[in-house]
């Protein structure tokens, strides 16, 4: 069970609220405020001020019968459920990444969407020496990258548009989409074809393919992509061999993962 309050925190109010969080976790039975109080040493003021916020933000489940009772609410469960997800995500994508990378010659990298952005929590980067390096765990946005737009493309409509609504669609480049009408486009685009493509949208010189893993009922949990020069995506023959082994390690990814591959084109 967690012990009282440790003396010396260089933020209290934090303190008290990960301490009175883990209490309720660990109590394995509805608390009350009262005992959580006493059994933390936390003043009843801040207690009550404490678990308010933390039921009005889901981390906490309120139960009312003669009085009010607490237990861990669905937030905790839907952090532990992402935990376990891009952990196995990570380890189920390590060797597929670097099979890409040597197959296609590219820094090969794996996706995620987070807060809205496109968040890269891994890379494979390939024998020959390359330049191209993403920045991991720094957001991108969705409209110049092209996991973002493969991603968004299996959103449900609803979650699409709060998403778009809520981005600010930042240019890189000449080539950046920024209104929301080309956006839309170019993820429905993405959508049809099964692939995601950023042909100098986020940098000049550079291009990049990507397509989605889905995870248990299929969903999307992520994309895997590479990022190279420019010049291997406006050849032809180059750009649709590199399709298809983005398409392929997505696919085995996907497999690993409990979900269902789709049967997307292979056209540019």
């Amino acid at each position: 069970m967690t012990s009282p309050l440790a003396n010396g925190s260089d933020v209290p109010a934090l303190d008290r609220g990960l301490s009175l969080l883990e209490y309720v976790m660990e109590a394995n039975h509805p608390v009350s405020m009262k005992e959580v109080a006493q059994a933390l040493s936390i003043p009843s003021a801040s207690a009550f001020r404490i678990i308010r916020n933390l039921v009005h933000r889901g981390y906490l489940e309120e139960i009312e019968t003669s009085q009010l009772f607490y237990l861990p609410g669905n937030k905790l469960f839907q952090l532990v459920q992402f935990y376990h997800m891009n952990h196995s995500l990570h380890a189920s994508a390590r060797k597929p990444l670097q099979d890409l990378a040597a197959r296609t010659g590219q820094t090969a990298q794996l996706a995620i969407l987070q807060g809205g952005a496109i968040v890269y929590i891994d890379q494979a980067i390939p024998k020959e020496p390359v330049s191209i390096i993403a920045s991991l765990h720094t957001p991108v946005p969705i409209n110049v990258s092209a996991a973002g737009k493969i991603i968004c493309g299996q959103l449900p409509e609803s979650e699409l548009q709060k998403i778009i609504s809520e981005t600010s669609l930042m240019q890189k480049t000449p080539q950046t989409v920024i209104t929301v009408q080309a956006l839309l486009k170019e993820i429905s685009i993405s959508r049809k074809k099964g692939y995601g493509t950023d042909l100098e949208e986020f940098a000049r010189g550079i291009g990049c393919v990507a397509a989605p893993i889905y995870g248990l009922h299929n969903l999307c949990i992520g994309a895997v992509g590479i990022t190279g020069k420019i010049e291997h995506y406006h050849d032809k023959k180059s750009f649709k061999e590199n399709v298809i082994a983005v398409l392929e390690t997505a696919r085995a990814v996907t497999l690993s993962m409990g979900g269902q591959p789709k049967n997307p084109s292979c056209q540019k």
